[in-house]
This record gives C-alpha cells, structure tokens and sequence, in this order.
C-alpha cells in the first residue's frame, strides 16, 4: 500500500510532485539533523564540562521558545493568504499581505519583548533555575538570559520568512535553515573552549543571537533579491483591513494551537502532579518511542498544509478528494504499526535504555498504541483542516476537550489507580473529533464535486 500511495503522488499532477519533492527533502534534511544531534551532545557536554550548567543551558531555550508560540497565529494567516497571493500570480496582493504581515509581527514582537525585559528584569532567576550563585551569578545568568531573548525575538520577527517558503511551496527549506542552525552550533562548541563556567555560557548564548538568525536573515534577503522581487515589505503597502483579516484568521490558528496543547502537552505535568514525579520518566520512555511515527509523518504533512490552500484557491476539488483519500489510507497503516509495536515494545526499551531499566506493562503500551493512533490521525486532518481554513469544528472540538480532558484526569485519578488514565484522556478528546471531521469533510468533498460536475455539465 505505501509504494501504492508513492507511486500516486509521483505519477499524478503538479500538487503531488509538490509534496514528493518537499516530503523528501524533509526526510533527508531530517535524517542530517538527527545525525548533528548525535554528534552534538557529547560536543556540548565536552563545552561545558559541567551537566548542571548544560542543564541550565537546555532549560533557558525551553522556556525561552515558548515565546515563538505566541505570534497569535499571524505566521499562519501569512501562510495560508500569501499562497493564495501567489497561486492567483497577484503581486500587489502579495506585496500587501507581506507588508501587512510583517508590520503584524512586528507589533507583537515589541509588546512581547516589553513583557519579557520586565520579566527578565524582575524574576531572581537563580531562583528560577534553581541554582547557587557559588556557580553561576545573577548577572551572568541574566546576561545569558537576554542574549538568547534577543536571539528568539530577532527568529520571532523573521518567521514571515518561513511563512514566505511555505507560500512558495519550499518547505524543506525550512527544514534546511534548523539544520544550518544546529550545524553552525556544532561548529562553535567544538571550535570554542573556556576555562570559565560563566563565560562558557554567555559566549555561547551571544553566539545564539548570530547563529538562530544569520541563516534566516540571507535567506530572506534571496527571496526579496530574486524570486519575490517585485514583493518586497514596504510600508506604503500596509494595508489595515489585510493586517485585520491576518489578525483574524491568526486569532482562529492561536485559538487552536493553545487548545491542543492544554490537550497534549499538559501530560506530563499531570501525570506529576496526579501520580508523583516518579511516573513522569516512565510516560516520558513510553511517549518517545511511541512518537517517532509522530514524527515521520510531520514531516510528510508539512509540505501537504500550503497545497491543499493553492488546490482550494484552484477550486481543485478532486484532487483535494483523492490526497483525502489517500491520508486515510495512510491512517490504517499507522493504526497498523502502532499495534504491531505492543508485542515489540519491551524489546525496544531493552535495547534504547538497557535491559530491564523499564518493564513494559501491556496495558498501558495498548493504551500507547491508541493514542498514538488518534494522535497521528488528528494531526494529519487538522493539516488539512487549516489548509482550508474550516477549523470552526476544530476549535469547537478542541474547546470541549480541554474542559473533558481535565474533569476526567481529576474526577477518576483516585478511582483509576494507573497514570496511563492520562493517556486514556487524551483518546477520549481526539477520537471524537476524528469522526466528526472526518464525516465533516467526507460531506465537504461530495458537496463541491457534485456541484462542479453539475455546473461543467450544465456548460
């Protein structure tokens, strides 16, 4: 069925070889990623010679890049708008959502750093990262704090970048650019030593700053040198209903992307705060294992998001019907992986962390395989779901999950003595919302082409 669903992406039309040509640029891109990471742990470890001062180093990005989620969904209400801006091959409508959409940013982008300077300011982040300042002092963890700020703001304000090759249909360059970053990290720490702990840090958070946005800031450059020539930001071409209408599908993207986090990424801090601290490592061994299919198919989905916008732009009906088609297909075959894994699943835990370090209980890797399924399968609808921008249903579902989600972890937890009730949860919220948008755009689809055909026929 795979070579099946391949062969129809390569054989058939402009849009398929579209998402061929990104899915493996992604899968190869991806692979040399995975290997720099390899390669740059024990580089780090080596850096610092310190895993208190490495931890503290992995901590303030963490926290840090929380900040790039809360663009208030403009970089994907630039995606979703500039895609049609190209498809229609309408550069001053282009040139206006560009413009719009990067004064957008930019508005947000200093209201976020105003909070994050007061912040930086007033937190006693010894405190907040726990340790003494026999180690690290205050102004040294605070100097490192603002670099790395500076550095994910600077990224922040240049995502309509990576919404522009979105648009273009070029997102394996995206994919590129992250791989330029860690490349030119690895370069550092390898080429970089210090004898002091302190200095170590603050050099390498200042290098931070070149390193996340020199490969960014060229490639925007190129962008506005060659292909968009005729596009570039400017300020005469912002116009205030495009900034409103970014704002207000943003609004909706945000809405969306909150919700689903409150749904997923609240397991762990549950999972502590419902069982105990030391039930977290075991979710976290599960999850991980669970989760590389997760994984692969973000990467195939990716590129799909803006063709699926560019093939609704062309009224492309069918087609959107038969890459439908195909998704669900492809659905089955991870529902398939997911369980074939269970009997596995002791194997690979044996083999990742040693033997015995975790025994693996059969209900919860059932469990696992469940979630892991609807989590695949919701994601790879939602793809589709914000390409259309029809995320009413969406928001609606994932609105009433999160209130689900958290009566259920904190009504049962005492009834249910297994944390693997938070996994269970999470099945409960996103199984229902894959039936009803599936039924959805199962009804969307037959709709559109049985009007198209009803309006050729009648010409």
């Amino acid at each position: 069925m795979m070579f099946g669903i391949i062969n129809r992406l390569r054989n058939t039309g402009q849009n398929n070889k579209i998402i061929l040509k990104n899915t493996i640029g992604a899968f190869v891109v991806k692979g040399a990623g995975l290997l720099i990471s390899v390669l740059s742990m024990p580089a780090l470890i080596r850096y610092f010679n310190n895993n208190e001062v490495l931890g503290i180093w992995f901590t303030m990005l963490s926290m840090l890049i929380w900040f790039l989620n809360f663009d208030l969904g403009i970089g994907n209400g630039i995606r979703n708008q500039l895609t049609k801006d190209i498809t229609l091959k309408d550069e001053v409508s282009a040139k206006t959502t560009i413009s719009s959409g990067f004064f957008s940013i930019g508005i947000v982008s200093i209201v976020l750093i105003i909070i994050g300077i007061v912040l930086i300011s007033w937190i006693d982040l010894n405190w907040l990262f726990n340790v003494s300042t026999e180690l690290l002092s205050a102004q040294t963890l605070r100097t490192a704090t603002i670099a790395i700020f500076i550095a994910i703001m600077l990224r922040f304000t240049l995502t309509f970048v990576s919404s522009i090759f979105y648009a273009m249909q070029k997102s394996a360059l995206n994919n590129l650019l992250n791989l330029l970053v860690h490349v030119l990290q690895l370069v550092f720490v390898v080429s970089f030593h210090f004898q002091n702990l302190e200095d170590a840090l603050v050099y390498l958070a200042v290098s931070y700053v070149f390193i996340t946005n020199i490969p960014v800031i060229i490639a925007g450059i190129y962008v506005f040198i060659k292909p968009l020539k005729q596009c570039r930001p400017s300020l005469n071409f912002i116009s205030k209903e495009r900034v409103k209408d970014i704002m207000s599908i943003g609004a909706v993207f945000f809405t969306c992307q909150i919700l689903y986090m409150i749904i997923v990424n609240t397991n762990e801090f549950l999972v502590t705060k419902l069982y105990g601290a030391s039930y977290t490592a075991e979710y976290s061994f599960y999850y991980k294992v669970t989760s590389i299919v997760a994984m692969l198919v973000t990467l195939g989905m990716t590129p799909i998001w803006s063709v699926v916008t560019k093939a609704l732009t062309e009224k492309n009906y069918v087609w959107l019907n038969k890459l439908y088609v195909t998704i669900k297909r492809l659905g089955w075959l991870i529902v398939a992986f997911q369980f074939l894994l269970v009997p596995f699943m002791q194997y690979v835990m044996d083999f990742w962390l040693g033997k015995g370090i975790v025994i693996i209980r059969t209900e919860t890797a059932i469990a696992f395989a469940v979630f892991g399924s609807v989590f695949v399968i919701s994601s790879m609808l939602s793809t589709i779901v914000c390409g259309m921008a029809r995320m009413k249903l969406q928001t609606i579902c994932y609105s009433i999950g999160v209130v689900l989600k958290l009566v259920v972890d904190f009504s049962f937890y005492k009834v249910y003595h297994h944390w693997d009730l938070i996994v269970w949860s999470n099945v409960l919220v996103l199984l229902p919302y894959i039936i009803v948008q599936i039924i959805d755009l199962n009804r969307f689809f037959k709709g559109h082409i049985k009007l198209q055909r009803y309006e050729s026929a009648s010409c």
